[in-house]
Parts: C-alpha cells; sequence; structure tokens
C-alpha cells in the first residue's frame, strides 16, 4: 500500500516542489493551496500524513494543524516554514504537530 500525504502551502511552486520529491520516493500525494481546501481534501478521504506551512492566506498551518487533530489525531502533522523560532516550534507542537522544520 502506497503512503499518502497532503501537502499544504499557499505557494504552488513548493507545493509542486514537495509533490515531485514525494512522488520520487512513490508517495502519492495531494496538494492544496489554502487552509480551507486542505481540510475539505482531508474530510473526503483518508491521508497517512499532512505537511503544511506555518504561513499562509486565511487560517496558518498551526490553525490546520488543530482541526486536523481534532478529526484525526492518529494522522500526524508536519508544520514547515521559512519563519523558524521557538516560538513558532513551541506553539505548534502545543498544537498537536508532528515535527516542526524550517525550509
Amino acid at each position: 500500500m502506497t503512503a499518502s500525504v497532503l501537502v499544504v502551502d499557499d505557494d504552488q511552486e513548493m507545493c509542486r516542489l514537495l509533490q515531485s520529491g514525494l512522488e520520487k520516493l512513490d508517495v502519492e500525494t495531494v496538494t492544496a493551496t489554502s487552509s480551507e481546501q486542505a481540510l475539505r481534501l482531508f474530510s473526503e478521504r483518508d491521508f497517512d500524513a499532512v505537511l503544511t506551512d506555518l504561513r499562509m492566506g486565511g487560517r496558518t498551518g498551526i490553525e490546520l494543524c488543530r482541526a486536523i487533530n481534532e478529526q484525526r489525531p492518529d494522522v500526524p502533522v508536519v508544520v514547515m516554514t521559512a519563519f523558524g523560532s521557538l516560538e513558532a516550534a513551541t506553539q505548534a507542537i502545543r498544537a498537536g504537530a508532528y515535527d516542526f522544520v524550517t525550509k
């Protein structure tokens, strides 16, 4: 069974880059460019993991992480950002993120 990952980033180029890399590892990848779109996709199908940007228009990656953990606490969420700080990492982990990485 192939793993499936939902990639969420408002930067379409970053979505394409991550999708390309994950698919080379034989990981099925679905992309969303907003938290709202991601939540719709998440409610329509099962994902093995979610990789989300921290800063996006609309809901933040931390808010998305909370929403996903309310629905499916068993799905790991990794929050990524180009603006890494200890405070942001702490917020992400408190929201239920599995990990926090910088781009």
